[in-house]
Order: structure tokens, then C-alpha cells, then sequence
């Protein structure tokens, strides 16, 4: 079984992915730092030294090596799923579940250091807007998580793996 959550950045991907891996016993793997491995570097400085399209051909081809993996819960980057063949990749060989915070909650987590440490953060009228533009490729996932403003992670992966066992 393969999981891949899916949402826009501060979502809560690695940390509801995590717990999830570690409830269903099989691996996490969050593919930003997958690939952050992979070129030995990090997200931020992929984007400035070989741009968006090298980060995103990088993004697809470790996609593809996460398949070798039988079962995996898969934190996705928050672009990922924005893109058909990723989206059709995923649909193709797992569950993908939207995490889908208010965006007020993703602002709040992550703060100043978006500005800092996320490529695509500049200001939050502008992760607004990004935000709007992915939110229909988001809804395109199999399953959409709303998340509550006091709902910790536990709970999201309890949610979940509830949900997993009731297919």
C-alpha cells in the first residue's frame, strides 16, 4: 500500500506523514528530502542555481524511484501533485489524500521562515494566490482531509489510517 499525501506547503505532509508510516508499520518518505539528498543540496538552493523546471524534472524522476517501494506513506512537495503525469503517477500506484488546512493555519506555521526557506513563499499575497491556483489540482485527489485549527497531527494520521482501513 502506498500513501501520498498531498497539499500546499505547511500543510502538514512530513509531520501527518510520519505519524501515519509509523501507525500502518510501513516507511515514510518525504520526497523533498529525497531529493535534497539525491543533489546534496537544499530545495531553496535548487531553485536559484538551476531553476524551477531542473527542481521540478529532479521532483518527477525521484517520484519514480519511490515506486520501488512496496508500501510507503509519501509526504509530497507542494507542487507535486499540481502536475498531470506526477498527479497520474500517483493515482496509478497509490491512495492520495489532500491535507487541507485553513490557510490561515498554513501561514501561522510557517511564519517567517517561508520567506527564508521556501522558494516558492515570498509574502502571503502571493502564497495566496499560489495557493488558489493548485487548489483545484488538490481536489482532484482521492481523498480530501479537512483539517480543524486544533487538530494536531496525531489525530489527521488517525483519521486517515481509519479511513484506509475502511476501504
Amino acid at each position: 500500500m502506498r500513501v501520498f499525501l498531498t497539499g500546499f506547503m505547511g500543510a502538514g505532509k512530513t509531520v501527518v506523514g510520519m505519524r501515519l508510516a509509523e501507525r500502518l508499520g510501513i516507511p515514510f518518505v518525504d520526497l523533498d528530502r529525497e531529493i535534497e539528498e539525491r543533489v546534496g543540496t537544499g530545495i531553496r538552493q535548487i531553485f536559484e542555481t538551476q531553476g524551477e523546471a531542473a527542481f521540478r524534472q529532479l521532483e518527477r524522476e525521484t517520484l519514480r524511484a519511490v515506486l520501488a517501494l512496496p508500501d510507503a506513506v509519501v509526504a509530497t512537495g507542494g507542487g507535486t501533485f499540481t502536475f498531470e503525469a506526477n498527479a497520474r503517477l500517483i493515482g496509478e500506484n497509490g491512495l492520495s489524500v489532500f491535507l487541507n488546512p485553513p490557510f490561515a493555519t498554513i501561514v501561522a506555521r510557517i511564519g517567517g521562515l517561508g520567506k527564508t526557506d521556501r522558494p516558492l513563499f515570498r509574502d502571503e499575497t502571493q502564497a495566496l494566490t499560489l495557493y488558489r491556483e493548485r487548489l483545484p489540482a488538490y481536489r482532484r485527489a482521492d481523498v480530501t482531509m479537512d483539517i480543524g485549527v486544533e487538530e494536531g497531527p496525531e489525530e489527521v494520521a488517525a483519521r486517515i489510517a481509519l479511513l484506509i482501513g475502511n476501504r
